[in-house]
């Protein structure tokens, strides 16, 4: 949903030549991966340690964040035995069969933080200069019946720090940023998560289209073909025991000037290519009305007249979309944030905000260099708190926003899908 400008490729470009990503990164395909090198992956045995990372302030004003090495019950450093997707590439992942659930009750101990707005967050790291990467837990068995982890793909609304790693974490800035996240905390996929008490797993980037635009910005077809190679590793897996969340489009409408027809063709493939191989419980975002967004003031309005007509032709064809599927037999749903973002924005009291115009942080213009420098709260913001704002930039919802939203989705289309 920001403004991409010219100069931020060459940052992009530099960034991720510092990070070491290479033309291997990308040609790698699910396809392309042989039995014997998901056998070598596998039998590559070692450990890593895990880092804890929490917000110590009692207020989502505040998104500062710091971490600590996981400790075990006799206070020694925790360690996780498994094995990592790759060795080399910024691009990674640990695999181990610990339970998620003994993880974070590791860094529940040794954080001892019990505040709500902690938003305790975990990952594999061998190093204090590791990035974070993700820690996979490998099922026992292919088979049990019921979802056991989320899966999401999508842009910054979903993002939960992979744009952050791709940017040798400078983008966003941590300042003013929840760690990696395009908020000011959790996003509505992790609340989701937490309300079930499942790990999730996110491929969405921040700034994502529906093609790749940036070696680091994956378009959701990229996204797609990421999670099945990353599957071919993991033990056990089945995707029929994974609930997919999907959202995108924004960025292709406000950023990059694309036609519905384009968004729609990348909607449907990527859509296509995830049900064949192998999934069947997927949530389906529409698009909220962006114009509403208060990087819409320092816009033309002209301008936001063709974007809000894409959107509304892409949420209908969305709409169909989903309705096809679900005639095939997928277990496909739709959740219409529209609507939602049309009433919170209309009357954002019935949902315990006060402030649905303005960004509480205090920018005054559309810019994407304003994701690599620190701002300060209005004033407002400050006296009224974060949690009463709808936005916490000029683009981008509040975390208090995005339980809202977690807490609708759940409580309209949870109902569709098997939950242990």
């Amino acid at each position: 949903m920001k403004k991409m400008i010219l100069p931020l490729t060459f940052f992009f470009t530099t960034a991720l030549t510092a990070t070491g990503a290479t033309a291997s990164d990308a040609l790698v395909t699910p396809e392309s991966i042989s039995y014997a090198q998901v056998q070598s992956v596998q039998g590559a045995e070692t450990y890593t340690y895990v880092k804890c990372w929490y917000r110590p302030s009692t207020t989502h004003d505040d998104v500062a964040t710091t971490w600590k090495w996981a400790l075990d019950e006799n206070g020694d450093y925790f360690t996780l035995p498994g094995y990592w997707y790759s060795s080399v590439s910024f691009k990674n992942m640990f695999y181990t069969d610990i339970p998620q659930s003994e993880i974070k009750a590791r860094c529940d101990s040794t954080v001892g933080m019990s505040h709500e707005t902690a938003d305790m967050t975990y990952f594999a790291a061998d190093t204090r200069m590791s990035y974070n990467h993700s820690v996979w837990t490998n099922d026992k068995t292919a088979k049990s019946g019921h979802i056991n982890k989320i899966i999401s793909f999508g842009d910054s609304i979903s993002d939960t720090g992979n744009l952050y790693n791709g940017s040798q974490w400078i983008f966003p800035n941590r300042n003013s940023w929840f760690l990696g996240h395009f908020s000011n905390g959790f996003v509505w996929t992790e609340y989701l998560a937490e309300a079930k008490d499942l790990p999730l797993y996110t491929w969405a980037v921040g700034g994502a289209a529906g093609t790749t635009k940036y070696v680091a910005l994956s378009g959701i077809h990229d996204q797609v073909d990421s999670y099945l190679t990353y599957m071919k590793m993991a033990k056990n897996y089945n995707p029929q025991n994974s609930l997919f969340t999907i959202e995108f489009g924004l960025n292709d409408f406000v950023n990059y000037n694309r036609s519905v027809s384009d968004v729609s063709n990348d909607f449907d493939r990527a859509l296509k290519k995830l049900i064949a191989n192998g999934a069947n419980n997927i949530v389906v975002l529409n698009l909220p009305d962006a114009t509403k967004a208060p990087q819409f003031k320092y816009s033309d309005p002209e301008e936001a007249k063709v974007i809000k007509a894409k959107i509304t032709a892409f949420n209908q064809f969305v709409a169909q979309e989903v309705m096809l599927f679900r005639m095939q037999g997928v277990n496909i749903t739709l959740y219409d944030t529209s609507t939602l973002f049309e009433n919170l924005t209309k009357d954002p009291a019935q949902y315990g905000f006060r402030n649905a115009q303005d960004a509480c942080m205090n920018i005054n213009r559309s810019s994407s260099f304003d994701y690599l420098i620190s701002h300060s709260l209005t004033n407002d913001c400050a006296s009224y708190g974060s949690d009463s704002y709808v936005f916490w930039g000029v683009t981008h919802p509040t975390t208090q926003a995005h339980k809202v939203i977690a807490e609708q989705v759940e409580q309209s289309v949870f109902k569709y899908f098997n939950f242990k």
